[in-house]
């Protein structure tokens, strides 16, 4: 959610990145074992030719923070000595948190006016998103977080010419059918004491 107490009239945060990787386990390992970062969900992409997603995150209001994607194509692993970034490495997404559902039309609309007009609205139960590339291809996701939790990953149609309402009624009840959902603020306690357990081990 975008707290407008820290800064009023804010509609747009940056949100999560995500990394496509060469070897998946070695990845998930590192960042979780390693550096003590909590999965919060994962699961395959059974459309996406078999993509295998791991949602890590460091904060209990975060539901990621960093995706992890298996099926990177560009071989280059970068090896020499990182002073201040590593450029030309595959980023595959950078997402935006959106302050709600008018907002987000708005930026359709703006992202058609400049010539974006590939663009793919998605419900994932706990956010409602728009994916677009940005002139060099890179993926852009722009979301609205929803009340709920349900687990990951999850794409439903989303139709954003519909009203607030009708949107909420639609992803309510597709969340509440399922076995796994939570109300936001359950699924935060609940993670923040994850997060704290796999923290314990740094």
């Amino acid at each position: 959610m975008i707290d407008e107490d820290v800064l009023p009239g804010r509609k747009l945060a940056v949100s999560h990145f995500g990394l496509s990787c060469l070897d998946f386990p070695l990845m998930l390992d590192f960042y979780t074992r390693v550096l003590g970062l909590t999965q919060s969900d994962g699961g395959e992409i059974e459309s996406g030719g078999g993509t295998d997603l791991a949602f890590l995150t460091t904060d209990p209001r975060e539901h990621h923070q960093l995706v992890l994607a298996s099926g990177r194509r560009d071989q280059v692993v970068e090896t020499s000595s990182v002073v201040g970034g590593s450029i030309g490495s595959n980023v595959f997404q950078v997402s935006f948190r959106v302050r709600d559902l008018d907002t987000l039309r708005g930026i359709t609309r703006r992202l058609a006016e400049a010539g974006r007009t590939d663009q793919n609205a998605i419900s994932h139960g706990n956010a409602w998103s728009l994916y677009v590339r940005d002139p060099e291809g890179n993926a852009l996701e722009f979301f609205v977080d929803a009340p709920w939790y349900v687990a990951q990953p999850c794409a439903e149609p989303l139709d954003l010419s519909k009203s607030d309402e009708d949107i909420l009624a639609e992803t309510s009840a597709y969340c509440l059918a399922q076995p796994e959902v939570l109300p936001y603020e359950e699924w935060v306690r609940q993670t923040g004491e994850k997060i704290v357990a796999d923290q314990a081990k740094l």
